[in-house]
């Protein structure tokens, strides 16, 4: 029993722990591997790739115009984002101006020549179709006529068209065919008098009064254009036509003298002013397209041969996001390479790449990104 309670009394062995000094044995070998580790894999990294730099830029659209003339507004201030289509600037040409209004004023006035026109076609037309109308109608009253006796006589027109005698001799038909493009006149035809056809055959009453009404009808369809050519009211159209195909042209000319932004983009320092005289394709201003972005690469002269259009390169960017690119052009500017990155008399050429799959970061332009090359 007491030796229980002595036992008791006695304090719990607690398990010491680690100091301080063993953590650190510990912590210290993981933080060097893990750093041996990371100087591996950077030096994979350059053993693998050779790193060339590049400045993130944005195409320039220069806002020119076509023609000369003068500024007689500027529309948006330096540094606006404007979208695709947005007025910049509108230009005056007095010239151009003059031309544009008499040319108005030349369609105003032959619209005018060619309404009066139109009015005197309307009044000449209608009593002249009213006349060939009644016409008409006669004819159509005596080819009924003329049918009727027809259908009453005991022979009919077939006894008529078949007798040998029915036919003339060509010196007795000849006169008659001298006026063939006449028709005899059906009243006269209603009396029992024949016409001779082409052929020197007897025509009857019947057939020559549908000549009559189809040559009446004929007349009827062709009289407008006729009286409108007689009258020069077609004349009159084809002035007005031309006139409205300049006045079409020169509106289009005018939508020139306001100048547009081709692309959205940010509105760059403007180097005229209102009121300047500026010559045809005299840059005003440029518009920064945030839309097209490109790498400005720098290479060494030497390595020119390795990074030729069409070269497909991977990208480091800010941030540590990688993409891809493709060298479009080199130009032809060159530039001293700095002292740092080459020897002495070395030149760098700067070639443009271009967006490759998914799509760049949105970063800042002038951001440096590292372009890397497979050795």
């Amino acid at each position: 029993m007491q030796s229980a309670t002595v036992a008791a009394e006695e304090p719990k062995q607690v398990p010491e722990q680690p100091s301080s000094a063993l953590r650190h044995r510990i912590l210290f070998p993981v933080l060097l591997a893990l750093g041996a580790g990371a100087a591996a894999a950077f030096w994979l990294e350059h053993v693998q790739y050779e790193q060339f730099p590049a400045f993130l830029q944005a195409r320039l659209r220069t806002v020119a115009p076509v023609r000369d003339g003068e500024i007689a507004e500027i529309l948006v201030a330096s540094g606006a984002l404007v979208t695709a289509g947005k007025p910049l600037v509108r230009l005056k040409d007095a010239d151009f101006d003059r031309r544009f209004q008499g040319k108005k004023r030349d369609v105003e006035s032959l619209e005018i020549e060619a309404a009066q026109s139109e009015a005197r076609l309307e009044v000449e037309l209608e009593w002249r179709r009213k006349d060939v109308l009644e016409r008409i109608f006669e004819a159509k009253l005596k080819l009924g006529e003329a049918q009727r006796r027809e259908r009453q006589s005991p022979f009919g027109s077939e006894w008529l068209r078949g007798n040998d005698w029915g036919t003339i001799g060509s010196e007795m038909a000849e006169p008659r065919r001298r006026d063939q493009s006449r028709f005899a006149d059906p009243i006269s035809l209603a009396r029992g008098e024949e016409a001779l056809s082409a052929g020197g055959v007897l025509i009857s009453e019947v057939e020559l009064c549908k000549q009559y009404v189809h040559e009446l009808e004929r007349l009827d369809r062709e009289l407008p254009a006729k009286i409108s050519r007689s009258m020069g009211v077609d004349l009159a159209r084809s002035r007005l036509a031309h006139a409205r195909t300049e006045l079409a042209e020169l509106e289009l000319q005018k939508g020139e003298l306001t100048l547009v932004a081709e692309t959205s983009g940010l509105v760059g320092v403007f180097q005229k002013q209102a009121g300047d005289h500026v010559a045809a394709h005299e840059m005003i201003v440029q518009v920064l397209d945030e839309g097209q972005p490109y790498l400005l690469l720098q290479i060494p002269s030497p390595r020119i041969s390795d990074f030729a259009p069409g070269t497909v390169v991977d990208l480091l960017f800010p941030g540590g996001r990688k993409g891809k690119g493709r060298v479009e052009e080199i130009p032809p500017q060159t530039s001293p390479i700095p002292a740092e990155r080459g020897s002495a008399g070395e030149t760098i050429v700067t070639a443009h790449v271009e967006p490759v799959g998914v799509l760049w970061p949105d970063l800042p332009f002038g951001s440096m990104v590292e372009v890397r090359r497979r050795r």
